[in-house]
């Protein structure tokens, strides 16, 4: 269903993450485990194409190698960050 091969990310000329590989089967549930600056958030950014990347993102079975945040996401895949500044002025009640 996803299949990530010798996934590079890079901010700018900062290369960030070197080399993740991983596949995930249909009803399988994975987790990203890792203390701060591991690259859990980098991996998700460069999977939805927010960061420069290299190497293979495959979701069943297309490439997303030079498509956009929106076109990722009409595939049906998905990001959202752990910061609280997604909707900074609303309550809670809100």
């Amino acid at each position: 269903m996803l299949t990530i091969e010798n996934l590079h990310a890079y901010y700018g000329k900062s290369h960030v993450l070197h080399g993740v590989s991983f596949d995930v089967q249909p009803g399988e549930i994975v987790a990203l485990l890792g203390r701060n600056g591991s690259g859990r958030s980098t991996t998700a950014k460069a999977i939805m194409g927010l960061v420069d990347w290299e190497g293979s993102v495959q979701w069943k079975g297309q490439s997303l190698t030079g498509k956009k945040a929106y076109e990722i996401a009409h595939l049906g895949i998905g990001y959202v960050p752990e910061s609280r500044d997604i909707f900074p002025n609303l309550t809670v009640h809100q």
